[in-house]
């Protein structure tokens, strides 16, 4: 049911631009003659899709996983890194549009009974710009307080 503009919207925010911000990066580092780190965002959407009308969303950040993978083997050789972390069900504006429309905060069917913040994505994200990850690159790390961690029965 989405219109030509709505998914135009969708890809050139969820693909096109990462696509255009991890080459201009990359650009600047070769020319300076120094590696670096890029880190996309993904989602847990791209290793698991139960549905809900987000396929196209889903399918993005399927890409942005893969594309991560591609240009870390691409750039590799300028000693730039390209990670990406895949977090799962994070409060932001689209969540909470999204608990709007589905009636409430889905916190309490959760393994954990919370909707983490994006700031408890900092450590993987510290970690994947620091030193101490110099050897990893092309990695797609699912950061989602378990959420996806277990299949729970219905009903």
């Amino acid at each position: 049911k989405m219109s030509v503009a709505a998914i135009d919207q969708v890809l050139g925010t969820n693909l096109r631009g990462p696509w255009i911000l991890c080459c201009e990066v990359a650009r600047r580092l070769i020319a300076a003659g120094r590696g670096g780190n890029i880190v996309n965002i993904s989602s847990v959407a791209h290793y698991q899709y139960t549905g809900g009308a987000a396929a196209l969303y889903a399918t993005t950040k399927t890409a942005v996983a893969r594309m991560t993978e591609a240009l870390a083997m691409e750039w590799s050789p300028y000693r730039i890194n390209v990670n990406a972390i895949a977090p799962g069900m994070v409060t932001s504006e689209m969540t909470d549009g999204m608990f709007a429309r589905m009636g409430g905060n889905p916190a309490p069917n959760l393994p954990r009974k919370r909707v983490f913040v994006p700031a408890q994505l900092d450590s993987t994200l510290l970690y994947l710009v620091s030193p101490a990850s110099e050897c990893v690159t092309g990695a797609v790390i699912r950061v989602d307080d378990g959420q996806s961690s277990q299949v729970r029965p219905k009903g």
